[in-house]
């Protein structure tokens, strides 16, 4: 079982987007962002990025920045800022997070070439990506998003396996997004967490309406949180738990307060 209060990081997104639909600030260094939510005594995912920009390529002195402050840190993830088909990209990326020591990459289907018209990479194609990642002992974790659902996640898995130990490629659940799909397929966000419990290495923690996405801290969109989390706690014990969420406030205290409210929750529904 997953030891929930061990296993949370956050999301750099906290300090760059403000919640309901801000505009991101773009002038924060990637670097210092990934650096507070260590010393706050939490993971990070933070992108390959000199600031809150995925299609500027990350510089060297970021990078090297990077690997001084990810250096004897757990709970590192990158999330990918590859969003089409381009093998040979995420390669790179892959051998940047070897670098930094961080073991998991965080990407959408459209990297393994699905959901994208026109493009129909081979099967084989698809896992030996993944077993690449693997080979560099990097996992990668494909993403469910609000408009693909999760029929994007059953050929993910479909095509390339279901043992992220041995085929390189996990489950990466966000229960935002799944929450906005629900409403398209009726499949709600405790289906994805049961159906994928075993493939889950990635959980990623925000709220809404179930119609914009709007990554609200738990508790302030509409999701029911008690059986989410009571599904959580049956999950592999490596999943990283990542609040991934926007604030309005001080982004610490914001990520602070989701933790303490997934734990309550949590101790409530046990």
């Amino acid at each position: 079982m997953l030891c929930l209060d061990k296993r949370i990081s956050g999301s750099v997104e906290v300090f760059f987007v403000s919640d309901r639909g801000g505009v991101p600030d773009t002038s924060k260094p990637m670097a210092g962002c990934v650096a507070k939510l260590l010393a706050a005594g939490f993971g990070a995912e933070f992108l390959l990025a000199d600031y809150w920009n995925a299609n500027s390529p990350v510089s060297d002195s970021t990078i090297n920045e990077m690997a001084e402050i990810c250096a004897g840190a757990d709970l590192l993830t990158i999330h990918t800022c590859v969003f089409k088909w381009a093998p040979d990209e995420l390669r790179k990326e892959i051998l940047t997070a070897v670098r930094l020591g961080v073991k998991q990459i965080v990407i959408h289907p459209y990297a393994l070439g699905l959901d994208i018209q026109g493009c129909n990479p081979s099967r084989t194609e698809v896992r030996d990506l993944c077993k690449y990642a693997l080979d560099n002992g990097v996992r990668l974790a494909v993403e469910n998003l609000g408009k693909t659902g999760i029929i994007s996640i059953r050929r993910a898995l479909d095509i390339v396996g279901s043992d992220p130990d041995t085929t390189g490629l996990g489950v990466c659940v966000d229960t935002g997004h799944a929450y906005r799909s629900c409403a398209i397929d009726g499949i709600p966000p405790i289906a994805f967490i049961e159906e994928f419990r075993d493939q889950i290495i990635e959980l990623h923690i925000d709220d809404n309406f179930g119609d914009e996405d709007l990554h609200l801290p738990p508790g302030e969109g509409s999701i029911d949180w008690p059986p989410i989390l009571d599904a959580i706690s049956h999950l592999r014990p490596d999943t990283v738990i990542c609040l991934e969420i926007r604030s309005n406030g001080d982004p610490i205290e914001t990520i602070r307060a989701s933790r303490d409210f997934l734990l309550a929750t949590s101790i409530v529904n046990s």
